[in-house]
């Protein structure tokens, strides 16, 4: 007992118990907290008065011990770090407190890298708005900040951005709040005007009125480069609500929301709306309009993909009256528009909300020629990214099964892979693999194949590659990366695709007996020093089975004539898709299938002496 009490007393002096804390309050505050005063115990309201200024630094903590607000009518400068943020919390995470609140305040407070959670916005008008944040007539810069677990009695559970206000809300994450009535996430409203952008806006519930993730309401609003995503409504807009307002809405995602009415991904009423370059995909509402519900006259809806909704009525686009202008978009089913097209996107990893879209798509360069170029300078794509085209080259892999499980025995990864060579000479790169493994702090490095030439304009395309990951391989979630580069010194471009293992027995973080049981040069595809195939080979469509759009790669050895037909179950040819001499080299040809039915179909490819059929499955 002697020795343990002179452990704890050394320890005591080494390290010194902090228990000293500045208490807050009531009243008016301002000057500078450092977080050498931790933690500032607020014990009433306070408020930061007109003329004054409150600076917040890196590292401090504010814990509200009752139900108390910051009332901001002055300038508020809380400034934290990326690695360093500053803290609104409450001691009673029950109870709450009441949020910071912008009053009238003065233009050009910031917050940033801040963290401001369990807000709880409750009692008369306006006390119920704004769980986390509330601006009146008030426009503050809030960016880098996490707004989390608040809620709101009547609307706007993480912000309430309103009254005449113009506020800033970039590089947010808005996830986990809620409102008894409506926008669980952020809303705009009664005049305000926001632009909101690079934010992610997660899981917010919107309680039994509208806009699980954003609501405008008499309000107008710029929403770009934004993800929207896993938020919940009983009634109008999972994703988003737009009610009597004005907005434009570009380059955002709007993924896996749900509405129990009308628009799963965005739900328009009475408001005039332009939408741009967005992907709506996987969004659900239970009655109307999966992706977009609309009832308004100005709604325009351009370069954008709406894929994989689901509703009774109106899957992917459901109207009232009248019809919404839809053009330059990608929509499944089908939607009369100029430029429109029902055609597979042909994204990087849908099961994982990777909407990238792959070099195969339809989408690329397919969007409105009027629009601004993407920044490759080529043809605007459809979508929320653009594919980048000014590189040397491009890598892809593609998954056969998704979402891909793996057993806690270990199992087989099967996938398809293809280099491209956008460059005007030949392209001589590393092809190399890692896996990102759970626990392992630095990439798993599989395998490489060094000085792979590719002669400009061509392609090295590989189907049924495979891996074995082990029995051991730990639990959790897996990233499979590609890479095309000079190994070791630059990467020119990546691929990859997701999938999980199972938690076994005996798990090792090590996983260095995982085995590539067909490699891209093993096997059937064997290549020369100057990266040309060594004989003719016809690969098996992807994706099969297909949604109106397939790939089919082929590799010529030598300068062929080719000829690439498709037939149908009675043999009748339904398409000539080459006939024409090719130079050595591996080859993809794309099928358009949207002018023929559902089925079984075959395709047979014929060079030099070579002859090959394989067959394919088109399921619309």
């Amino acid at each position: 007992m002697r020795y343990l009490i002179t452990i704890l007393a050394v320890a005591v002096l080494v390290f010194p118990l902090t228990t000293n804390a500045t208490e807050i309050g009531p009243g008016p505050v301002s000057g500078d907290w450092y977080s050498s005063g931790n933690p500032y115990n607020v014990n009433g309201e306070i408020n930061v008065p007109v003329d004054s200024t409150l600076n917040i630094h890196e590292g401090v903590e504010v814990i509200f011990q009752g139900h108390y607000k910051l009332i901001v009518n002055g300038y508020l400068e809380a400034i934290g770090t990326e690695s360093d943020s500053v803290l609104f919390t409450a001691a009673d995470i029950t109870e709450g407190w009441h949020g910071i609140r912008f009053s009238n305040a003065q233009d050009n407070s910031h917050l940033s890298y801040c963290i401001i959670q369990y807000g709880r916005a409750r009692g008369p008008d306006p006390d119920w708005f704004g769980g986390g944040i509330h601006c009146e007539n008030s426009s503050p810069t809030i960016s880098h900040c996490t707004i989390r677990w608040n809620w709101a009695e009547y609307w706007n559970g993480g912000l309430s951005l309103g009254w005449d206000s113009s506020p800033i809300l970039e590089h947010c994450l808005i996830t986990q709040n809620s409102a008894d009535s409506a926008s669980g996430g952020v809303g705009v409203g009664y005049g305000a005007n926001a632009k909101i952008s690079y934010c992610t806006v997660s899981e917010n519930t919107g309680g039994f009125y509208a806009g699980g993730g954003i609501a405008l309401l008499e309000a107008s609003a710029t929403i770009e480069h934004c993800t929207v995503v896993g938020n919940t409504t009983d009634m109008l807009g999972g994703g988003i609500e737009i009610e009597y307002s004005s907005a434009t809405i570009t380059n955002c995602t709007i993924s896996g929301n749900e509405a129990g009415m009308y628009g799963g991904g965005v739900d328009i009423w009475y408001s005039t709306v332009n939408m741009s370059n967005n992907t709506i995909s996987g969004n659900t509402a239970l009655w109307y309009g999966g992706g977009i519900a609309c009832n308004s006259s100005a709604v325009t809806i351009t370069n954008t993909v709406l894929w994989g909704d689901s509703a009774p009525f109106g899957p992917e686009i459901y109207f009232d009256y009248p019809n919404p202008t839809v053009t330059y978009c990608d929509v499944q089913g089908g939607w009369e528009g100029v430029g429109c097209i029902d055609a597979d996107p042909i994204f990087a990893g849908p099961y994982n909300e990777d909407f990238h879209l792959r070099w195969h798509s339809p989408c690329i360069d397919a969007g409105d020629p009027n629009s601004p170029l993407d920044p490759d300078g080529t043809r605007s794509d459809m979508g929320a990214f653009y594919f980048n085209q000014a590189v040397l080259g491009i890598v892809e892999v593609y998954p056969h099964d998704e979402p891909i499980v793996i057993p806690p025995q270990g199992g087989d990864l099967t996938y398809d892979g293809g280099v491209l060579n956008l460059s005007r000479g030949e392209l001589t790169v590393d092809i190399w693999a890692c896996a990102f493994v759970p626990g392992l702090s630095q990439p798993h490095r599989l395998w490489r194949y060094n000085d792979i030439t590719i002669p400009p304009g061509d392609s090295i395309v590989r189907a049924d590659l495979s891996e074995h990951v082990p029995d051991f391989a730990p639990g959790g979630d897996y990233s499979f990366v590609t890479y095309i580069g000079d190994f070791g010194s630059s990467i020119i471009d990546s691929s990859c695709f997701y999938f999980s293992k199972e938690e076994p027995a005996q798990a090792s973080s090590q996983i260095d007996n995982w085995r590539t049981l067909k490699g891209w040069f093993d096997d059937d595809f064997v290549s020369t020093g100057s990266g040309l195939p060594t004989h003719y080979a016809l690969s098996q469509n992807y994706p099969n089975p297909f949604n109106a759009t397939a790939a089919i790669n082929y590799q010529l050895p030598v300068t062929s004539h080719v000829r690439l037909e498709i037939y149908n179950l009675l043999g009748r040819t339904v398409a000539t898709l080459v006939d024409e001499t090719q130079e050595a080299g591996y080859r993809s040809v794309s099928w358009d299938a949207s002018e023929v039915s559902s089925g079984l179909y075959f395709y047979k490819l014929t060079a030099g002496d070579y002859t090959n059929t394989r067959r394919m499955m088109l399921v619309k």
